[in-house]
């Protein structure tokens, strides 16, 4: 978890280093104390403490590498686009985003190339049309397999200190699996616990919404 908010850290000092650096009044340097340049921060779940501790670090870097940080919520699919016009409105260069729908990803590409801004996506990635992750945008996650493969392995050994019996013993997967890091997360958990013994017949998974 540190080693993952150094990185970002790092990626903020240079996605800010590349916005440029134009003056008060927007021109070249010549003399005037040039501007700060602006990264806006879009999460999906502001009242968490996961997207609180990350706009924590980010304010972090901000003050580290000399730009303004953006603090915008966007809570809804609805909100995504709009709040990405208010960013570019209030002189953002670039976007950080969590969105609250990944399926977006092809609308906010299209809009953040719209508004000349520089776009880095974090902890879930944007997908296409296909539900395969945009390739060619630039991202910084965790690995939601491994935490998962630990979760799984957690459980079995949870399981065996108990003296549960496999027969007697099921494990029920809820999930959404058009959200790639949920996906990733929990096919993570199952391949752990089925590796250390776990009888996959005794694997059961929610129904998705069709």
């Amino acid at each position: 978890m540190r080693a993952w908010w150094a990185s970002l850290i790092v990626v903020f000092g240079l996605l800010a280093a590349g916005c440029g650096s134009k003056t008060e009044e927007g021109t070249a340097t010549g003399g005037m104390a040039a501007a700060k340049p602006k990264i806006a921060f879009i999460v999906k779940q502001p009242e968490e403490p996961w997207f609180q501790l990350e706009w924590k670090f980010a304010q972090e870097a901000a003050d580290k590498n000399s730009f303004e940080l953006m603090k915008i919520a966007a809570t809804s699919s609805e909100e995504v686009l709009p709040k990405i016009d208010t960013a570019a409105s209030g002189g953002a260069q670039g976007l950080i985003i969590c969105t609250p729908d990944v399926r977006l990803g092809p609308a906010i590409v299209a809009r953040a190339q719209q508004r000349n801004l520089k776009l880095l996506t974090v902890d879930d990635q944007l997908v296409g049309p296909d539900n395969k992750p945009l390739a060619d945008v630039h991202h910084l996650g965790i690995s939601a397999r491994k935490i998962g493969g630990s979760l799984g392995e957690a459980l079995v050994a949870e399981a065996q200190k108990r003296g549960w019996k496999w027969d007697d013993t099921a494990l029920m997967v809820i999930t959404r699996d058009e959200l790639e890091t949920a996906r990733e997360r929990t096919e993570g958990a199952v391949e752990a616990a089925t590796s250390t013994g776990f009888p996959a017949a005794k694997v059961y998974r929610s129904p998705q919404k069709t």
